[in-house]
């Protein structure tokens, strides 16, 4: 029996133990509303003053609203009063604040437990990224292979994105930012009720935000715009329906290149002992791309969500969504190339060569999604045990087509003439000697050579089944649940077809996978609590290669990890803490194969396969405390060991090396301290500091140049040591300080000022890129709230 199997059969038995318990009874009433919670149905959270930064409950851990300190996992949050108090106006790598979790990109991807992901959620939904600062109320990480609950997903954990939400009283805010990097940022924000009848009574909530900004290379510039629309009806029977829509643009203007590759050739004209040995810092300050360049994204779409509590016992949960998302790009493959230092011969130039044929690529994606959710919440054994049981059902569908394109051939005058100053003298700083050319023309059609034709549908479609009871006068509580997917492939490739398969002709593939998860949170006193969690997940990457989909062999990637440790709230639960930690297996990572074809020929061919194997172990502390009614303080730290244990039979020394893009370690802390009462009331003030370690910047197999025997074994014959590269390390310490105004009128005027990186500290992100210097940013917020007098 294989270890799927076991795992599956405790599940199934833990999950039948639990609910053959009999003699249901209905739950107790729910608490009565407070005023200006998010909501108040067992699909929705509730406001805690008490947390600070820290909310109390989550929906992202288990789809149903619970307190975060009774899952037996991690779930992290992030508030939108830590990104205004902190001067965080894009939610993007700079977002460390989290152990183990770095790399947030606005195009779907992070990095979370040394795994990384190219999706994200929002609201609960399959998301692309594609999310502006403005409409996000909180951004929720649940850690581990846990996230499954949601279907496919990074055995690291998920991201979910959670929208504002209408309130019932009304108020408006405009936030008007200004500062370094040419920053200028509008925000306006307005929320309250619409009416109130017999029908129930509705609210909305209205954003729309633009942003722009440039970056420490010139020609660079990111625009953003952004609405939000909301709308909340509340019927007489307390059930509730909200409708979403959004809308992002986000135009980026020759985007920042990174540092290039350094490669020492010790002088000498063989090849045996060059060296990687960093990357040329300097050359990052000069934009690469030029003027004739762009990387830009939309996203529209739009949401609804219907809850309502059917009886003492059920409830029920609804939501669809819908999108379109595009992505659009020019002349972004032309870079800088490796540099070559200490040549053989002391007269040749040292040089970086960009890119031949500037390309063009267009994305465009569009899909939804269908949540239903029941939840049965009763109590047996003459209420002495608690049970929460869920069944989902999910769909999701996505939809790419992806043409991408050359400027023209190589004879186009265009790009003879480019290729005639594409490669930049250096001097011995290795910055440009001259002024740097760049590509004159924007892409024209009708000369274009096409290099990417695909048109790709994956959809899945699954179900979950979840039982939560709290035994022992509610000192214990366990988890189980399974989780069964299908996805179907429908892909059709019109450039490079898989073998057998003609331009253009479906591709139809279906795959099935079944997860399981237990978990246990014991109640060790009443403040404190130990937890043990397993679960396994399966990924499945929407944007595969037809060709790659098409082999014979191919397979989900499947992981197993485990979570354990402690969870404490003390002072009337104003000092929360997590310590814990977590071990995971990774399964059929797509790797480079070597095998001989056909057998006994003596002939051998590399080929991808997924079969691959990553290793994760690490821990994590979180703590958040409000030690009085005018200070907090809190923290995240996160220690990660993530290696490859199998890179493929091509590449056999890359065992026992790091994964790339991961940190080993990362976190921050802060401390805010805001009086309620005296002459300082309306002041506040934050520091925080985040740290980022010396980060792995290559595969693990880069730089090493292998033959294979005639009897198949694979040889290194030379190696730059190139695998071994890193960035340094960094810590960044950032101030915020906010007074806001006597109130005159039902209006209030807030001032703030916000210094990031405040000791100008000179540093290189793990993607290369060159990280920001300090910055200073101004902030006005003009508020409006009806009532005051």
């Amino acid at each position: 029996m294989n270890r799927t199997q076991t795992s599956l059969r405790a599940s199934t038995t833990a999950l039948l133990a639990l609910a053959s318990l009999a003699g249901a009874q209905p739950a107790p009433t729910p608490r009565a509303p407070q005023d200006d919670v998010v909501t108040l149905t067992e699909f929705s959270v509730t406001a805690d003053p008490n947390r600070g930064y820290a909310p109390s409950e989550t929906m992202t851990g288990t789809r149903v609203a619970t307190k975060i300190i009774d899952l037996p996992y991690t779930v992290n949050v992030l508030t939108a009063e830590f990104f205004e108090d902190f001067g965080i106006f894009e939610l993007a790598d700079n977002i460390v604040q989290i152990g183990s979790f770095t790399g947030l990109d606005i195009g779907g991807g992070f990095n979370l437990r040394g795994f990384s992901s190219s999706y994200q959620l929002r609201d609960g939904f399959f998301r692309l990224g594609r999310y502006g600062s403005s409409n996000i109320d909180r951004m929720e990480i649940i850690k581990g292979s846990n996230a499954a609950i949601y279907g496919r997903t990074s055995p690291g954990g998920m991201v979910n994105m959670i929208s504002k939400a209408p309130k019932t009283r009304e108020s408006q805010r405009l936030m008007l930012n200004y500062g370094d990097y040419g920053t200028e940022r509008v925000t306006f924000e307005s929320t309250g009720p619409v009416r109130e009848g017999s029908l129930g009574k509705t609210s909305y909530i209205l954003t729309a935000s633009h942003y722009q900004r440039d970056f420490n290379q010139e020609y660079a510039r990111n625009r953003n715009t952004e609405y939000y629309l909301a709308l909340k009806h509340t019927f007489p029977d307390n059930s509730n329906l909200l409708v979403a829509a959004e809308y992002l643009l986000q135009m980026r203007h020759a985007p920042p290149s990174a540092a290039p590759l350094v490669v020492d050739l010790k002088g000498t004209a063989a090849n045996t002992d060059d060296e990687a040995i960093g990357y040329a810092r300097n050359l990052a300050r000069y934009n690469a791309f030029g003027p004739n360049s762009e990387l830009n994204r939309g996203y529209s779409g739009i949401t609804t969500n219907y809850d309502k509590r059917l009886s003492s016992v059920w409830s029920t949960r609804a939501s669809a969504n819908y999108y379109k998302v595009r992505r659009w790009d020019y002349n972004q493959n032309t870079g800088w190339g490796a540099i070559n230092i200490n040549p053989a011969n002391p007269a040749t130039a040292v040089t970086s060569a960009r890119g031949a044929t500037p390309s063009k690529g267009l994305i465009f994606e569009d899909g939804g999604g269908f949540q239903g959710d029941i939840l049965a919440h009763y109590w047996t054994n003459n209420r002495s045990i608690e049970h929460r049981t869920l069944a989902t059902i999910d769909i999701n569908d996505y939809y790419r087509w992806d043409p991408s394109r050359n400027y023209a051939g190589a004879t186009n005058p265009d790009i003879v003439a480019w290729n005639s100053v594409r490669t930049v003298a250096l001097n011995r700083n290795l910055e440009p000697i001259n002024a740097v050319a760049y590509f004159p023309k924007w892409f024209q059609f009708g000369q274009e050579v096409s290099t990417r034709i695909r048109k790709m549908r994956a959809t899945v479609l699954g179900g979950l089944i979840r039982q939560q009871s709290a035994l022992f006068d509610g000192r214990l509580l366990a988890y189980a649940g399974a989780r069964y997917d299908t996805v179907r492939f429908r892909h059709r490739d019109f450039t490079a077809p898989p073998a057998g398969f003609v331009p253009g002709q479906m591709l139809d593939k279906t795959m099935s996978e079944l997860k399981p998860n237990l978990g246990v949170n014991y109640k060790l006193t009443s403040n404190l609590r130990v937890f043990a969690n397993y679960s396994e997940s399966y990924f499945i990457p929407q944007a595969d290669n037809p060709a790659i989909v098409a082999a014979s062999d191919y397979k989900s990637e499947v992981a197993a990890g485990y979570d354990y440790g402690f969870k404490g709230a003390f002072f009337n639960d104003r000092l929360n803490f997590t310590v814990s930690g977590f071990y995971a297996i990774r399964e059929n990572v797509s790797v480079t194969d070597v095998e001989e074809q056909p057998i006994g020929s003596g002939n051998y061919v590399t080929f991808q396969r997924r079969d691959g194997n990553q290793l994760v172990r690490g821990f994590e502390i979180d703590l958040n405390w409000r030690a009085t009614e005018s200070l907090q303080v809190g923290g995240s730290w996160g220690h990660v060991y993530s290696i490859y244990t199998d890179f493929g039979s091509a590449f056999p020394l890359s065992v026992g090396r790091r994964v790339n893009g991961i940190s080993p370690q990362n976190g921050g802390a802060y401390v805010k301290y805001a009086p309620i009462a005296g002459r300082l009331r309306g002041f506040s003030a934050n520091l925080g500091v985040t740290h980022v370690a010396s980060t792995p910047t290559e595969a693990p197999n880069a730089g090493d140049t292998y033959t294979t025997t005639a009897t198949g074994q694979r040889v290194l014959t030379r190696t730059t040591y190139q695998w071994r590269l890193r960035v340094p390390s960094y810590t960044l310490w950032n101030l915020g300080v906010r007074y806001r105004l006597p109130n005159t009128g039902r209006y209030d005027h807030t001032l703030a000022v916000n210094v990031n990186n405040v000791f100008d500290v000179d540093y290189l992100r793990a993607n290369r890129q060159l990280g920001e210097e300090r910055a200073v940013y101004f902030t006005y917020t003009l508020g409006r709230t009806a009532g005051r007098r």
